[in-house]
C-alpha cells in the first residue's frame, strides 16, 4: 500500500463513542493518513461536509448513533452526491452490517468497505489496500462503441469465442466449457462484452451476435469431439433471442452445418430476465430441448423469477452466481444462500454449478457441500481455443 499517496487523504470519523473516535484516529493515522476529523453525530458531519468546498476523501461512519443513525447518514450523504469513499463500521450483529452495506450500495455510493467493531490495524489496512487497487483500476475507462462499428465487426468476424472450462469437483477432470464472446475492436482494444451486448440488444444486433458465437463455439465443439474430448459447450442465450417461435428450428439447422452432436450443447439463461413473455418463453424453450441442448438457468440467486417458473422452464443445471460462492466460507448469509441453492437444484434433479470459484476455501467449501461442476479464475481465466488447447495439454 502507497504511503505516499494515502497521506494526502482527508478522513471524516463518524461516531458517537469518544473512545472510537480516538482509537480510530490512531488506526488511520498509523496506515499513513494524516488529515482526519471527527465528529460524534450525523448532522454534525453533514454540515461539514456541505461546508467544504472539496470532499473529504473517505467517510468512516458508525451505524448506531443517538438522533441519526448511519442507514440516515447514508440516505442524506447520497442526497448530496457525496463522491468520497465510505466506510461503514458496526458492533451490531452481521446481517445489520451487510444490509446496510447493500443499502449504500443501491444509492449508488462509493462504498469501500464494512468492518466489524474492534477494528483492527490489519482489517483497515487491506481495506485500503484494496481500494487504491480499485482506484488505479478506475482510471481505465472502457471506450465508447457505436452500432456501426459492431455491425462492422461482426461483418469482420471481429467477434471472437473465449473458452472457460468446467471442472468436475470429484473428478478434477474438464467436463465442458464456457463460450464467451469477446470483442478486440483493432483501434480501441478490448470492449467489455457488458457494453456490447447491451449495444446488440438496443439495435437488434444480439441475434447476429448469438449466431456467430454459436457457429464458432460448435465448430471448435466438433473439433474437441474428433479428437475424443466430448466436452459439453454452454452458450448464453439473451431473452432477445427468444422472440421467434421458429428459433429452435433454426437453431438446430446451424448447429447441424457445424458437425457438431447438438446432445453436447447447453444454453444458458439468466434468471432474472425469465419471467419476460412467460409463455412464449416457456414454448421456445421446450422445443428447444426436443432438439437435443440442455437448459441451464445462469447467475442463479440474483434474480426473481419464481420458483414456480423454474419447476415449470425444462432445465437441468442450476449454475450459482459467484456472489453466493466466492467469500462463501466466511459470510453466512452467502453460505446460507449456496447451500440452500444447491439443495433445491438437487432436488430438482439438476446438475450444480458453482462459478466465481477464486481460492481453495471456494473449492473445499462447494466440494463439501455437494456441487458437481467448479468455474472460475481457481481452475482458469477464459481463453481462446489456441491457448485452451496448450492449458489442456499441460494439464
Amino acid at each position: 500500500m502507497n504511503k505516499k499517496i494515502l497521506s494526502k487523504k482527508t478522513v471524516l470519523i463518524v461516531d458517537d463513542e469518544e473512545f472510537m473516535r480516538d482509537f480510530l484516529s490512531t488506526v488511520i493515522k498509523q496506515v499513513g493518513i494524516e488529515d482526519v476529523l471527527s465528529v460524534s453525530g450525523g448532522q454534525q458531519a453533514l454540515d461539514i461536509i456541505l461546508s467544504r468546498s472539496e470532499p473529504f476523501d473517505y467517510v468512516f461512519c458508525d451505524l448506531q448513533m443517538p438522533e441519526m443513525d448511519g442507514i440516515e447518514v447514508i440516505r442524506h450523504l447520497a442526497a448530496i452526491d457525496y463522491s468520497g469513499g465510505i466506510v461503514l463500521f458496526s458492533g451490531e450483529d452481521q446481517r445489520i452490517l451487510e444490509t446496510a452495506h447493500s443499502i449504500a450500495e443501491a444509492r449508488g455510493l462509493n462504498l469501500m468497505g464494512s468492518l466489524t467493531k474492534p477494528v483492527s490495524l490489519e482489517s483497515l489496512y487491506q481495506l485500503l489496500a484494496n481500494h487504491q487497487v480499485a482506484e488505479k483500476k478506475s482510471f481505465w475507462s472502457a471506450p465508447e462503441v457505436s452500432a456501426e462499428e459492431l455491425r462492422a465487426a461482426l461483418q469482420a468476424g471481429d467477434i471472437t469465442v473465449y473458452y472457460q472450462p468446467q471442472i468436475d469437483i470429484k473428478s478434477a477432470a474438464v467436463k465442458g466449457v464456457e463460450a464467451l464472446a469477446r470483442w478486440h475492436h483493432a483501434e480501441k482494444g478490448m470492449i467489455p462484452p457488458d457494453i456490447f451486448i447491451d449495444l446488440a440488444e438496443q439495435h437488434q444486433l444480439i441475434d447476429a451476435v448469438t449466431e456467430s458465437v454459436i457457429e464458432q463455439a460448435c465448430r471448435q465443439g466438433a473439433i474437441w469431439s474428433a479428437q475424443g474430448r466430448n466436452f459439453k459447450v454452454s452458450i448464453n442465450l439473451s431473452m432477445d433471442n427468444l422472440h421467434s417461435l421458429d428459433f429452435p428450428d433454426r437453431l438446430a439447422a446451424s448447429v447441424k452445418t457445424t458437425g457438431m452432436d447438438i446432445k453436447n450443447l447447453i444454453f444458458e439463461i439468466t434468471e432474472s430476465r425469465l419471467v419476460k413473455d412467460f409463455s412464449t418463453c416457456l414454448d421456445i424453450l421446450t422445443r428447444l430441448r426436443l432438439k437435443g441442448p440442455e437448459l441451464s438457468i445462469d447467475d442463479f440467486g440474483t434474480g426473481y423469477a419464481s420458483l414456480e417458473h423454474i419447476k415449470r422452464m425444462p432445465f437441468s443445471e442450476l449454475k450459482i452466481d459467484r456472489a453466493f460462492v466466492n467469500g462463501a466460507h466466511s459470510n453466512g448469509t452467502a453460505r446460507a444462500i449456496l447451500e440452500s441453492s444447491i439443495h433445491l437444484g438437487k432436488q430438482l434433479d439438476m446438475t450444480i454449478v458453482a462459478e466465481g470459484v477464486e481460492t481453495q476455501k471456494d473449492w473445499d467449501l462447494v466440494a463439501a457441500l455437494g456441487c458437481d461442476l467448479v468455474q472460475g479464475y481457481y481452475v482458469a481465466r477464459p481463453m481462446d481455443a489456441e491457448h485452451f488447447n496448450v492449458w489442456l495439454e499441460q494439464r
